[in-house]
């Protein structure tokens, strides 16, 4: 019996202990499988830094010509992009071309261009645009600085563009613009607009504009003008049938001798002018409703982020307007005209040229 007992407490003692060793190895499992899988994480998550780091974006940045206008909108794009991307380590690389005007020339360097493989193109300006439509590229295109691009022919509609294109547009809604004329001289019934003959982006736009200021009890008069027109007979056919003068994103209103001859027919007759840009206003025009061009750069570069991290399609992305503008007011020109400007509306000005300050 005592040989059984012993035996009995020895088997006891033998199974506890097992079970004890069966515990403390597979504490020790766990322990070593955690290790691992913490190794792995860290192996997974240096490799991703580095990769991040060592990785870089190239975008090819191409604009209509070296016109100083297209800078703000260009350095806006750069730096916003850089930002969104240098917060996970991705360098952003940006290989500027500046078209000269020489087609064959122009094509054969934005055709080597695209040969580097860009992941996406910014383009600003119309001819930029077209240019670069026309070469049948399937890189994903950000235009900037254009008025129409449906007219243009690079995407089927501003919703659903349905191609490789989309982007801002300068487009500042023209019931808008009138409207500000209207608020700064009630007076003004009739407008006189200069815009070139059949031009594919003016045409739809006075469309719009007409529309607009039906509503606003506001009369367009608008004369078409060749190329082999002299603007300062054109500008007289509306004498004495105008209260005001638009200029308009159109080179038989806002060429430099369009420019000079509407602001000498409307000084001469005492006309309120309204500007395309604040540029303008500061030569001589009353006042503008214009885009935020810094903005619109950074707008297209919010949307060039989206493309860029596979969140969405050009095809699918809609083209969009100005979300901020410019409200440019001439107090001088007011003063010489006898046009008193409300003080509601100045106070929403963010330019004044005023020389009493």
């Amino acid at each position: 019996m005592l040989y059984l007992k012993n035996y009995k407490v020895s088997g006891n003692i033998n199974s506890v202990n097992r079970t004890r060793f069966r515990m403390n190895l597979i504490d020790q499992v766990k322990r070593i499988s955690l290790q691992l899988v913490f190794l792995i994480l860290l192996t997974c998550s240096t490799r991703a830094v580095s990769d991040n780091a060592n990785s870089s974006r190239l975008i090819l940045i191409v604009t209509s010509s070296d016109s100083p206008f297209y800078t703000p909108t260009r350095k806006a794009f750069e730096q916003s992009l850089k930002n969104s991307f240098s917060d996970n380590g991705i360098k952003v690389d940006f290989r500027k071309v500046y078209l000269t005007g020489d087609n064959s020339k122009d094509n054969h360097t934005l055709q080597t261009q695209i040969n580097a493989h860009p992941q996406l193109i910014l383009s600003l300006g119309t001819a930029s645009t077209v240019d670069l439509y026309n070469l049948h590229t399937s890189i994903p295109t950000l235009f900037s600085s254009i008025l129409d691009p449906v007219s243009l022919g690079v995407v089927k509609s501003d919703k659903a563009p349905g191609s490789n294109f989309t982007g801002t547009v300068l487009l500042v809604d023209p019931g808008k613009q009138l409207e500000t004329l209207q608020l700064a001289d009630p007076q003004v019934k009739r407008v006189g607009v200069l815009y070139t003959n059949n031009d594919p982006t003016s045409v739809p736009f006075l469309k719009k504009a007409e529309l607009a200021a039906t509503n606003l009890h506001i009369s367009l008069v608008t004369e078409p003008v060749t190329t082999d027109d002299d603007i300062k007979s054109d500008l007289n056919k509306l004498n004495g049938n105008v209260d005001a003068m638009w200029i308009i994103a159109d080179p038989a209103s806002t060429g430099a001798e369009a420019l000079q001859d509407t602001l000498s027919f409307c000084t001469a007759r005492k006309l309120p002018i309204l500007g395309l840009s604040g540029a303008t206003v500061h030569a001589g025009a009353l006042i503008s409703l214009s885009p935020n061009i810094t903005d619109l750069g950074a707008l297209t570069a919010e949307m060039a982020s989206s493309i860029m991290s596979g969140n969405t399609h050009p095809a699918t992305l809609p083209v969009r307007g100005p979300r901020a503008t410019i409200l440019s007011i001439n107090l001088n020109v007011a003063n010489k005209l006898g046009i008193h400007i409300p003080s509601d509306l100045l106070h929403l000005a963010d330019d004044v040229v005023d020389s009493n300050k």
